[in-house]
């Protein structure tokens, strides 16, 4: 039995946002040349696949982003407010 909790564990019990600020930008800024719908299905169906593929529930982990927001969106943080920006700007154009 392995002592050390799995990934899957360690993605529904950590409470650090801060941390997930700038790679989640960086996700979204290596995609921004595709087609806006295709980026954001992609981003959904690569989420799809680790969840299912790291044994946790996708809603759940969905939810628990939403429920993060407020967090990451914080004072002085630039990462979460760009991919709003983005996301109303970019996205929203006719693809």
């Amino acid at each position: 039995m392995n002592p050390l909790p799995s990934i899957g564990d360690r993605v529904r019990t950590s409470s650090t946002v801060a941390t997930l600020r700038e790679p989640a930008f960086e996700l979204l800024s290596r995609i921004q040349d595709a087609n806006p719908s295709d980026q954001v299905r992609a981003l959904f169906l690569v989420a799809a696949v680790i969840s299912d593929a790291i044994g946790i529930d996708g809603h759940d982990a969905l939810n628990s982003a939403k429920r993060m927001l407020s967090t990451a969106e914080g004072p002085h943080t630039i990462h979460v407010q760009a991919i709003r920006d983005y996301a109303d700007g970019e996205l929203r154009r006719i693809d």
